[in-house]
C-alpha cells in the first residue's frame, strides 16, 4: 500500500498550530513527514506560530517543481494555496489539507483530494482517534485560539 503524502496550507496548518493538534494529522494518516511549501512556511513565519513548526523535526518544506500544475486564473487563491497544490500534484497518492474553500475546489478541479477540518475531524472520529469528549475539546479550542466557527449541520454531524 503506497503511503498518502500530506501537504498543509497555511490555514489548516495555523489552525492545528494554535491548538497544538498538529500531532493529529500525522496519527490519522500515519504519516512520517508531513510538508509544507515554502510560501505557507513564509506565512507562518510571519507569526509567532514559527516558533512551534521549527520545533516538528518532522514537518518538512518542499518547494514544488515549477509549472507542475497550472491553475489558471482562480481568485483569491494566494501563493500559499498555489504551491500547496502544485506541491500535492506532484506526489503519487497526495493530500491536500486546506481550510480554504476555493483552494479546496481548484484542487479537486485538478484530480486532487483535499480535506477541510471538519472533514478531519470527522476522520478522527470515525477513526476511533477521537471521541466525543475530544472533538468537543477541539472544536472549543479551534474558536478560542483561532476563531473558527463549524456551522450547526457539521457540529451536529461530529457530535452524534
Amino acid at each position: 500500500m503506497t503511503q498518502v503524502v500530506i501537504v498543509l496550507d497555511t490555514d489548516f496548518l495555523s489552525a492545528f498550530l494554535k491548538i497544538d493538534r498538529l500531532p493529529l494529522v500525522r496519527e490519522l494518516y500515519s504519516a512520517e513527514i508531513l510538508l509544507v511549501p515554502p510560501a505557507v512556511y513564509r506565512e507562518i513565519s510571519c507569526t509567532q506560530l514559527v516558533e512551534a513548526l521549527a520545533d516538528l523535526s518532522w514537518i518538512r518544506v518542499e518547494a514544488p517543481e515549477a509549472g507542475s500544475i497550472r491553475l489558471g486564473e482562480v481568485p483569491a487563491l494566494g501563493s500559499g494555496e498555489r504551491e500547496a497544490i502544485a506541491l500535492a500534484g506532484q506526489h503519487e497518492n497526495a493530500l491536500l489539507l486546506t481550510n480554504d474553500n476555493r483552494a479546496r475546489e481548484a484542487a479537486e478541479a485538478v484530480g486532487l483530494r483535499a480535506v477541510d477540518i471538519p472533514a478531519f475531524l470527522l476522520s478522527c472520529k470515525q477513526s476511533g482517534i477521537l471521541d466525543r469528549e475530544e472533538i468537543q475539546r477541539i472544536i472549543q479550542a479551534l474558536w478560542d485560539k483561532d476563531h473558527y466557527r463549524f456551522r450547526k449541520e457539521v457540529l451536529d454531524l461530529l457530535m452524534r
